[in-house]
């Protein structure tokens, strides 16, 4: 029964592997502004999940001061790990919406990254139950923020596949709740849940990449993209030289504030010059304006 946690952990590690192998090709097909945030969240995850490894690996192997040290250290950075995914991933969600994520959002994920890291260092050094369950607990409220993120947003986004994966990941984690709130309440479970949870979202996660991937077509040199000029994109869309520039901002991963911050001038005339790039081009959101660009084949 010890050994289950770390067999489930090397099959979640041989998925998460996929999913960064299948995410690095899809990203250098698709040239999604974005698709960064995949790459750096599966890396992340792949790093969490070979420390969960060898943590489990240790408890078998080793005993006495040899386990209490290596014991730390793979639960300190772990910790450290899992709180800077927990950190990419609620700025995530939000930035593959084209929603920036306010002030007060901002304030609540520093909290829980704080909260995150002294529970995980109170958990290392006294190993009391209590302080293993609230780590689960900050985790389980970063997954309910995004789900409700994606709930309130999903009729948004513009990218069929991306749509159809976040309501499978929505879903999964509906699934996943009995399987959480038992690791909280049974200590037992609790090793075995981490990489079964993984193990469900990572899946679903490489069922959608091996699509993607498959649906799209590596570029040819007989086939080379047109340059993204303001020539191009005055001649279709009739966009002045200014919001030309607001465009490339927008490319290039800026909120409204740094926009006006790069450009001198006010948030209001970015909030301006924006709308009459969402009119001239008939788009409702950012990731509909990058994804006519993408179409566009800039």
């Amino acid at each position: 029964m010890e050994a289950v946690p770390l067999l489930l952990s090397l099959f979640a590690l041989a998925i998460v592997s996929m999913d960064l192998a299948l995410a690095i090709v899809w990203t250098r097909r698709v040239h999604h502004d974005w698709t960064w945030a995949g790459i750096v969240f599966l890396a992340s995850l792949l790093g969490a999940v070979v420390f969960f490894a060898l943590d489990q690996y240790s408890f078998l192997v080793f005993t006495g001061t040899a386990l209490t040290i290596l014991h730390y250290i793979w639960e300190g950075i772990l910790a450290a790990d899992s709180a800077f995914i927990i950190a990419l991933v609620m700025f995530a969600v939000n930035w593959i919406i084209a929603r920036p994520m306010t002030r007060a959002e901002m304030v609540m994920a520093v909290i829980m990254i704080c909260l995150y890291i002294s529970v995980s260092v109170m958990w290392i050094i006294t190993g009391r139950t209590e302080f293993s369950v609230f780590q689960y607990l900050i985790w389980t409220l970063s997954v309910v923020y995004c789900v409700s993120v994606l709930l309130r947003s999903r009729r948004d986004i513009a990218d069929r596949s991306v749509r159809t994966v976040s309501k499978v990941l929505i879903i999964i984690s509906f699934a996943m709740l009995p399987v959480v709130v038992f690791s909280m309440i049974f200590s037992a479970l609790r090793n075995i849940s981490i990489p079964i949870v993984c193990l469900s979202y990572t899946i679903a996660i490489l069922v959608f990449l091996f699509a993607a991937v498959a649906r799209t077509e590596h570029p040819t040199a007989a086939q080379p993209k047109p340059s993204f000029s303001f020539e191009s994109v005055n001649e279709r869309f009739h966009i002045t030289e200014r919001e030309f520039e607001v465009i490339k901002l927008i490319k290039s991963g800026l909120t409204n504030k740094e926009i006006a911050s790069e450009l001198s001038i006010s948030v209001n005339t970015v909030n301006n010059h924006i709308a009459n790039i969402f009119a001239k081009t008939e788009v409702r959101s950012r990731i509909d304006l990058l994804n006519l660009l993408e179409e566009a084949s800039w």
